[in-house]
């Protein structure tokens, strides 16, 4: 490019900054959109990924029926490719209290799963230990003694029974709010505790963790590939150590039943030979007396002192034979019942010998923890978004580059005619105006991509905290997104540059010099309604042929407006659905007024149960609740299993409502119902089979009866005959929903609730519903910066457009001016005709901000909640009120540029 062609670039640049600045800001915009909401799951992803990495989360949890000892771990070590092998103690516990809690006890690792420690210090006692990140529960120095609920294997686990907190950290094993089933009081785990392994008073490990010598990133190909085929090969060595374990307990216990044998066998026969003994010498005394007795008659009459004396040695003789004979009869009862005895147990022996089942094993790997699999699908809703919206924005921008440099170079014909008349090449002459649009874009696309990949990123980040830990997020570059941005920003500047001169430059230079003919004018469509067209002012037919005029800008403007319109349509209609989910769900569909968590409930309600249930309530129903997997291909995932002993009456508290409002048939047995959101995610339909798994391994097989509208929560209801059938015994009734008395004070209710015995906790939903409106109101940022995207947009195309509409125009305004227009008249002259497009964009936009809003909501899956898919009227009226707010903005801008415009312009001849 040469010096004078460059000069005359940079004076260009000067001179109409106002295009240059559009195109940079319209760039800027698409670019910091499109990288954002791209770079936003990988960034989310590289920053669990640098928290696990760290901490070292496994690659297998390995379990046994059986345990693993201190060689099965040296074995699991010394494998190929294994960085590290460690066995663990897990326990679950109940808590002492008038609010009881269920705590998951892990052994404190060295190498695996490490945790960040936020407050407190390290535990240095067996009766120390670390806690859960929670809401001031148990804050560091309080302590909490476990409840005499608790099963004695539990209690003998376990060195003491009271536990002071020193420290609270965050695990690698819990990056979400879950915390997994059990079986142990209401089956939901509330919080987890680390405890040093000198706590734990057990022969063997209860899990075995196993990490390899990777750091690939998480969720990716190659970390996928390098697991690919392992679950079997470590199914084999799992196997294979049980195998030897079970093979020791085997013939231990088989050699203890044979030595049990071979004794009681030498006890025997010592025993009978010693019996035998003792009942010879009896005889041998019997016959002796006998013999004493039958010479003592015979001297009875003759020597009667002799006779006297020796029956007095007779009796004595025969007294100690019958001491001798009892004596006798009494050890010969205990020879034979602890001969008896000792057969019972041998053959007790040899019967639980017998029914001594093969070990079960299980290789369970990250997919398995919730928390790790949750956010793989939770990342995802971004990166679902990143596939449409950016193209919109991006499809824009390259309209407006196309618009504004189609417009510069029919306005510098003449200057374009003069450079090839001067002997520049046309390639000199298009690098002019591909400068001009290539730097507007290079600076928009540097500042686009640093913005968007920095705000992006961080805000919608913050939604996630609602539902993960609280990690820093690490700025994330991504070259070959850096140059996909660059080069996206090129192609739509510079490329419709190149789009728009090359037609101007096939033109000889002394046809470029003279202005282009205009083109012929066309009647409007209104026209031909002659009623309507003669009845209408003479400016605002003016209006009506500009708007139908200028065609491009006429679509440019429309796609503009009605996509800022469709934006915060959309930004409203998240909020509508986030916001309203927790008053319809516990005022449209949980309608009882609270609920309460049961203890020590068997078949019988207990009568203390009874009377305060019935002195504090209107009405109350009883059922099983318990946390279960629910399996999905090799994913599981935590839902809400609920058990009632009838349907009949439950619309009292829980309305069961298909999404079309249509009220369901109750499950009949083998069936259950379940929540919309486990339909929709996970794939499951009317007819469909369902398994469920509890944390001991149980599972249930149900068909889905039906699918019910619900907002929080992964429900499943089923009848309690189809769980007892299914898993051959009784069901605990471990929960209650309730109803308050008419004029009931809620807070004094739940208090006298609490103080039973029998209830553990009392949760009142209207005190749920509004913590979670709390909750959901950090979803603001997203909505925040849908419509501070909606406003640059809606800015950049009405300054734009409207700027070169009144450039092509100077001439037709500056002469209106002469006929004695007045200011707001010129203004209206011209402006009009936004109002009227902005009309038709917002309209048009109403209705793709229906489609835009449905898309995506059906992204954003937010774990425990499903969200109601609904715009209120009031989001719509808002939106089309900003719109015209915007339009109004500029158009004050604009009155300013027409102000300035010269009268004496309209004396300037086209020559």
């Amino acid at each position: 490019m040469g010096s004078a062609v460059r000069k005359t670039t940079l004076r260009e640049i000067r001179g109409t900054f106002g295009r240059f600045f559009a195109i940079m800001a319209i760039i800027a915009l698409g670019v910091g959109f499109f990288t954002g909401v791209r770079i936003t799951t990988p960034a989310m992803v590289d920053t669990v990924n640098r928290f696990l990495e760290e901490k070292q989360l496994y690659d297998y949890r390995l379990i046994s029926s059986l345990g693993w000892q201190e060689e099965d771990i040296a074995d699991f070590k010394s494998r190929p490719e294994v960085r590290a092998a460690e066995g663990s103690y897990t326990l679950d516990i109940l808590t002492a209290g008038t609010n009881e809690y269920v705590f998951r006890a892990h052994s404190l690792t060295e190498n695996i799963n490490g945790i960040r420690l936020t407050e407190g210090r390290m535990p240095q006692a067996p009766d120390e230990c670390i806690i859960d990140r929670n809401k001031d529960r148990f804050p560091v120095g309080t302590s909490f003694t476990l409840s005499d609920e608790n099963s004695d294997s539990v209690k003998n686990a376990l060195k003491s029974s009271t536990f002071t907190v020193v420290g609270i950290a965050e695990s690698s094993m819990y990056i979400n709010f879950e915390r997994g089933t059990t079986s142990v009081g209401n089956g939901e785990i509330n919080l987890f505790i680390l405890l040093p392994k000198e706590a734990f008073d057990l022969d063997v490990y209860t899990e075995a963790y196993i990490r390899f010598d990777q750091d690939y990133t998480i969720y990716s190909d190659e970390y996928d590939s390098f697991m690919d085929g392992r679950d079997k090969q470590w199914e084999s060595i799992a196997q294979s150590r049980t195998d030897l374990r079970y093979d020791d307990i085997y013939s231990e216990a088989e050699s203890k039943l044979n030595d049990g044998k071979n004794e009681l066998e030498s006890k025997r026969t010592e025993g009978r030979e010693k019996l035998d003994s003792a009942k010879a010498d009896l005889d041998n005394a019997k016959a002796q007396l006998d013999e004493q007795l039958a010479q003592l008659e015979q001297i009875k009459d003759v020597m009667p002192e002799q006779y006297a004396s020796g029956m007095e040695q007779y009796n004595s003789g025969l007294a100690e034979y019958e001491s001798g004979l009892a004596d006798y009869e009494s050890s010969l009862a205990d020879y034979e019942k602890q001969i008896s005895d000792a057969e019972a147990d041998i053959k007790k022996g040899e019967a639980d010998l017998e029914k001594l089942k093969k070990p079960e094993i299980y290789v369970l790997d990250r997919n398995t923890n919730i928390g790790y699999a949750c956010f793989e699908n939770d990342s995802e809703i971004v990166a679902q978004v990143a596939r449409i919206f950016p193209v919109f924005f991006i499809l824009v921008a390259a309209l407006v580059c196309m618009t504004t440099m189609s417009r510069m170079v029919e306005e510098q014909r003449t200057q374009i005619g003069v450079f090839k008349a001067l002997g520049y090449s046309e390639g000199t002459i298009m690098g002019k105006f591909m400068f001009y649009s290539g730097l507007a874009a290079l600076i928009g696309c540097v500042l686009g991509y640093g913005a968007g990949t920095y705000l992006f990123p961080k805000i919608i980040w913050k939604t996630y905290e609602l539902m993960y830990i609280k990690l820093p997020m690490h700025y994330l570059f991504d070259k070959k997104l850096a140059l996909i941005a660059l080069a996206v920003s090129l192609i739509c500047s510079v490329g419709t540059t190149w789009f728009s001169c090359r037609m101007e430059l096939s033109e000889t230079a002394a046809g470029l010099m003279r202005p282009k003919a205009p083109k012929a004018g066309k009647r409007v469509f209104l026209e031909y309604i002659g009623f309507i067209w003669k009845r209408m002012k003479f400016l605002h037919k003016v209006s009506i042929r500009n708007i139908f005029r200028y065609k491009k800008r006429f679509f440019m403007m429309i796609l503009g407006i009605g996509g800022c319109t469709a934006l915060l349509v959309t930004g409203f209609g998240i909020k509508d659905s986030i916001a309203g989910f927790a008053e319809m769900q516990y005022g449209d569909i949980q309608v009882a007024d609270g609920s309460a968590s049961l203890r020590n409930v068997g078949d019988e309600i207990p009568e203390e149960l009874k009377n305060v249930l019935a002195e504090n309530t209107a009405d109350y129903t009883m059922l099983y609740t318990g946390t279960w997997d629910l399996l999905y291909g090799k994913k599981v995932k935590s839902v809400t299993v609920n058990a009632v002993e009838s349907f009949e009456g439950m619309d009292k508290y829980f309305l069961f409502k298909g999404m079309d409002g249509s009220t369901l048939v109750p499950p009949a047995e083998g069936e259950a119902v379940v929540s919309h959101s486990i339909a929709e995610r996970y794939g499951f339909k009317v007819g469909d089979k369902m398994k469920l798994r509890d944390e001991n391994m149980r599972e249930l097989e149900v068909k889905v009866r039906g699918v019910f509208e619900n907002h929080v929560y992964n429900l499943v209801f089923m009848g309690r005959d189809t769980m007892e059938q299914q898993l051959g015994e009784k069901l605990p009734v471990n929960y209650s929903f309730f109803n308050f008395k008419s004029g009931a004070d809620p807070s004094k209710t739940s208090a006298a609730l609490s103080k039973s015995s029998n209830i553990t906790a009392v949760m009142l939903f209207d005190t749920l519903k509004e913590r979670l409106s709390k909750m959901m109101s950090s979803l603001d940022y997203i909505v925040l910066v849908v419509i501070i995207c909606a406003a640059g947009l809606a800015f950049i195309v009405l300054y734009n457009l409207t700027n070169i509409n009144i450039t092509e125009r100077v001439r037709e305004i500056a002469t209106i001016k002469v006929l004695g227009f007045f200011r707001r008249e010129t203004s209206s002259y011209v402006l009009r005709e936004n109002i009227a497009l902005t009309a038709i964009g917002t309209t048009i936009g109403l209705v793709l901000g229906v489609f835009v809003h449905r898309f995506v909501m059906a992204q954003i899956r937010v774990d425990m909640v499903d969200f109601s898919v609904r715009i209120l009227p009031k989001s719509f009226i808002y939106s089309v009120i900003l719109t015209f707010l915007f339009t109004f903005v500029v158009d004050l801008f604009m009155e300013l540029k027409l102000e300035k415009i010269n009268m004496a312009e309209s004396l300037k001849s086209i020559e």
